[in-house]
């Protein structure tokens, strides 16, 4: 009877950790889903430049993507995703290292707003 309890509580606790776990960052929604090759080639599949947006209509159009993206089905969800991956394979070298640097360069400005932030700066 012991036994039994105590595998039943370890496998109850075992249950959250693998059921939360991201493929990624941990983050949510598309950040913890898509890798970020995956997520810049469904930026580009959805052909969106935020840098000639203004902050309400960036604000907009990532609400709408997200819409869009939690209403998917799972199985949906997973076909996206390896589409994406698929999209991302077929690239040139060069192609996926202009991709890997635009990448590099958003996560150096998101560390220097963030440190901003933190400094109180911002």
């Amino acid at each position: 009877m012991r036994f039994s309890t105590l595998a039943l509580s370890a496998l109850i606790l075992a249950a959250p950790a693998s059921a939360f776990a991201q493929d990624h960052m941990g983050g949510h929604g598309m950040h913890g889903f898509f890798t970020p090759e995956q997520r810049e080639m469904y930026m580009q599949t959805n052909k969106i430049d935020f840098s000639s947006l203004s902050r309400d209509q960036r604000h907009a159009q990532m609400q709408a993507m997200r819409s869009k993206f939690d209403a998917m089905s799972d199985a949906d969800k997973a076909k996206l995703k390896a589409d994406m991956q698929a999209k991302f394979d077929a690239l040139t070298p060069d192609q996926k290292q202009a991709v890997e640097q635009k990448i590099a360069e958003r996560k150096a400005r998101m560390q220097q707003w963030m440190q901003k932030k933190a400094d109180g700066q911002q």
